[in-house]
């Protein structure tokens, strides 16, 4: 099963041609919308099929995918700077500041999101929610067989060590997101720098923007409810030489780079991987979310 996206090798189908960009995607009524998943569920085949309804704030075309009643959310692409720009690295250590953590919150964010670069996104398929545990038990009984008798898997997303993510991908044929194709939904197609509502100051115990619980963003994707999620680029200590397209940078069959916030901070200054363009770091053995793409046919 491929790694990459195969979308930036070829032209955009025309029928798809107002997903290119946000704005010509607002310019869209309802009923094209609709027509838009019908359309796509198509070309993909019998396994897939439109959903009657928008999701989101940014009403967006959705599909089923019949086999593992996994729903996709169709993602318009255009273009949007992916890292940290100097004035959000200000921001984020701003919000440290009378905790006296200012130099050391700005340290922790540049190292990792630097150089900032404008990056081109076409659209793509995303899964509104990571894979579940139903499905992982469905898929790969052998792999993953629950806890014996009485078992019964729940339709909650749970976190996969990289090689049974690896497994989970294979078996069910999709692809992970790119890095910046995650952060892409993370910013609401650049129309947001936060997770959530943007943070008036960051505390452990006094910052509601730390609240974990399920709410998806304007694309209807949620970023928060499983924490952190697999992504398929290799995990690299900034973005120099990083491509210009949302595809991943040298993807890893077995995944070990990693997006996304949880909520069991133990310090302050991890707060701030609620900002969409701060990155986890290099994530090891230790088991992450799962969460699907696939290309436009």
């Amino acid at each position: 099963m491929t790694l990459l996206s195969s979308a930036y090798s070829r032209r955009l189908d025309p029928r798809f041609a107002p997903l290119a960009s946000r704005e010509a995607f607002e310019s869209l009524a309802p009923e094209a919308r609709f027509a838009l998943a019908s359309e796509i569920a198509q070309a993909l085949g019998p396994a897939f099929a439109p959903v009657s309804e928008l999701i989101g704030a940014a009403g967006l075309p959705s599909l089923v995918h019949r086999p593992t009643k996994m729903f996709f959310v169709v993602i318009p692409g255009g273009t949007f700077v992916m890292g940290l720009s100097d004035d959000e690295v200000d921001e984020i250590a701003a919000l440290y500041a009378p905790l006296g953590r200012a130099d050391e919150a700005r340290a922790f964010v540049r190292w990792s999101t630097q150089p900032p670069r404008r990056v081109r996104v076409l659209p793509f398929l995303c899964a509104r929610t990571p894979v579940t545990e139903r499905l992982a038990h469905e898929r790969l009984a052998d792999l993953y067989p629950g806890d014996g008798e009485g078992y019964v898997p729940s339709d909650a997303p749970v976190p996969f060590a990289p090689r049974l993510a690896a497994e989970l991908r294979g078996v069910v044929g999709f692809r992970l997101l790119a890095e910046a194709e995650w952060e892409w939904i993370a910013r609401e197609g650049g129309a947001r720098s936060w997770l959530g509502q943007p943070p008036t100051s960051i505390s452990l115990t006094l910052d509601p923007a730390r609240d974990p619980s399920p709410r998806p963003n304007a694309f209807g994707i949620d970023l928060l409810r499983a924490g952190l999620e697999f992504v398929a680029d290799a995990w690299h200590e900034g973005y120099t030489g990083a491509p210009a397209d949302a595809i991943a940078w040298h993807p890893r069959a077995i995944p070990d780079n990693t997006r996304g916030c949880h909520g069991g901070f133990m310090d302050e200054i991890e707060a701030v991987r609620l900002h969409a363009g701060v990155r986890e770091g290099r994530h090891g053995d230790d088991p992450a979310a799962v969460r699907f793409a696939l290309d436009l046919p």
